[in-house]
């Protein structure tokens, strides 16, 4: 029996960073924050550990949660998603999708050089649940901080980070 996890697929993490880079249409984005948000769209089930502002909970209510895309430890999954990570964004970059020096400097910048229609194509054509996940990113958890994402979620150390 052959089981596909995407968790492993570079192709799916490259297709999962520009999507969200084009959803959230930003001049920058922190790469940890893109780390974060890629694993949520991974595991949307990992929503209802992470501590919300109250104001944000309502969005537990209209992600489904599919009980064998879950994992007990997310942590481990998540260092285990940095190296795919790492692989996409190079890919990216090496590209030119993304900008080489800013990624250096921890930040991902999406450039003018055009996607393939077939990709824009699979871009406007997302799932309800997907697009629900991705606009709860960009307009709730995209209003916190940087070093306060990583303190609810717990996904990457936080002590030592400035405001």
């Amino acid at each position: 029996m052959i089981l596909y996890q995407p968790l492993f697929d570079a192709y799916h993490c490259s297709f999962r960073l520009l999507l969200l880079l084009t959803k959230f249409n930003e001049e920058a984005i922190e790469e940890e924050r893109l780390r974060i948000y890629d694993f949520l769209m991974l595991y949307p089930s990992f929503l209802y550990k992470v501590k919300l502002p109250q104001a944000f909970v309502p969005i537990r209510k209209s992600i489904k949660v599919n009980q064998y895309n879950s994992t007990s430890s997310e942590k481990v999954v998540f260092e285990r998603l940095r190296n795919m990570q790492n692989i996409s964004l190079n890919a990216l970059a090496s590209t030119s999708l993304i900008d080489m020096e800013k990624l250096k400097d921890g930040q991902v910048v999406r450039t003018d050089v055009s996607l393939p229609q077939e990709i824009l194509d699979r871009i406007a054509n997302q799932s309800l649940e997907r697009l629900t996940i991705i606009n709860f990113l960009r307009d709730s958890m995209g209003k916190l901080s940087l070093k306060e994402l990583k303190e609810r979620t717990k996904l990457i150390e936080y002590k030592y980070d400035k405001n």
